[in-house]
Parts: C-alpha cells; sequence; structure tokens
C-alpha cells in the first residue's frame, strides 16, 4: 500500500506482487498438507485460523518458520483445539496434540 503522493517504483511493486503470490502459493501447499493429515471427509474441526509465523515458531524445537493451522472446538476425542504446523513448503512439521494423525485415523479406519 502507499500513501498520497508517495511514488512507489514499478521495481518496488513488481517485488510486493511477486512476495504476495509466492505468499498465496506457500499457503495453498500448506493447506493441502493440512487436507492430506485430515482425511477425506475431514472432521468437524470448528472455526479455524491460519498465521504465518515467519519470524519462527518459538513453542517448536528450532523456531522454523511455518504457518500455523488452529482449530477449534473440534469432534476429534481428547483434542478441542488443534493446531497444525506446517512448513512453507507443505511438511508437516508439527501437531498439536502430537499423535493427531492417529486420532484422526481412529475417527476414519477405512
Amino acid at each position: 500500500m502507499s500513501e498520497p503522493g508517495l511514488v512507489v517504483p514499478p521495481a518496488a511493486r513488481r517485488y510486493q506482487f511477486t512476495m504476495a503470490r509466492l505468499a498465496g502459493a506457500s499457503w495453498a501447499v500448506a493447506l493441502s498438507a493440512v487436507g492430506t493429515l485430515l482425511g477425506a471427509p475431514p472432521p468437524e474441526m470448528g472455526n479455524q485460523s491460519t498465521t504465518l509465523l515467519w519470524q519462527g515458531a518459538p513453542q517448536l524445537a528450532g523456531h522454523p518458520r511455518v504457518w500455523r493451522f488452529a482449530f477449534g472446538p473440534t469432534v476429534i476425542p481428547g483434542a478441542p483445539t488443534v493446531r497444525i504446523y506446517v512448513s512453507p513448503f507443505g511438511q508437516v512439521v508439527a501437531t498439536d496434540p502430537a499423535d493427531l494423525a492417529a486420532r484422526v485415523k481412529a475417527l476414519h479406519p477405512y
């Protein structure tokens, strides 16, 4: 965004546009990883929020940069809230609860 009277050079606009496209593509890949983890059809997950932790996730070892997908309240037994941490390249880094995949599998035994 620019202020009135502020001239943004074309190169800066291209950079901003490119970064926005990369962030959007990264989010789409991360969301796909979440969908794979939750299965089809996914369990009822309640409200969702997504945050890009570009400065790193302090609650994870090594503080990696990740997308944090938070859900709640869920129907997953023993997991009223769920957090899934996914790298910008679409790899699931961690889940809370740690055994989320097993809990989801118990809901979808097929």
